[in-house]
């Protein structure tokens, strides 16, 4: 689980970390960093929903029908 939480964790220290020092930096200007952070987070979420479908759902199946099926050392 805890490698599941560290991405969220860095990303939010960073951009934090950038607003509390406040860097004036030209290309940042007009960027809303709020919006960056909710995607940012809503993309990390969308993919770790996807991970864990794959780890609990799709990847046991899969295995369960490998080692139903003989394979060529079984004939």
């Amino acid at each position: 689980m805890c490698k599941l939480i560290r991405p969220y964790f860095l990303v939010a220290v960073s951009i934090i970390l950038m607003l509390y020092i406040k860097l004036e930096l030209s290309w940042i200007k007009g960027v809303a960093l709020t919006d960056i952070f909710a995607t940012v987070i809503g993309v990390m979420f969308v993919t770790t929903i996807l991970w864990k479908v794959y780890q609990e759902y799709w990847k046991p199946k899969r295995d369960a029908v490998k080692k139903e099926q003989p394979g060529l050392l079984g004939l």
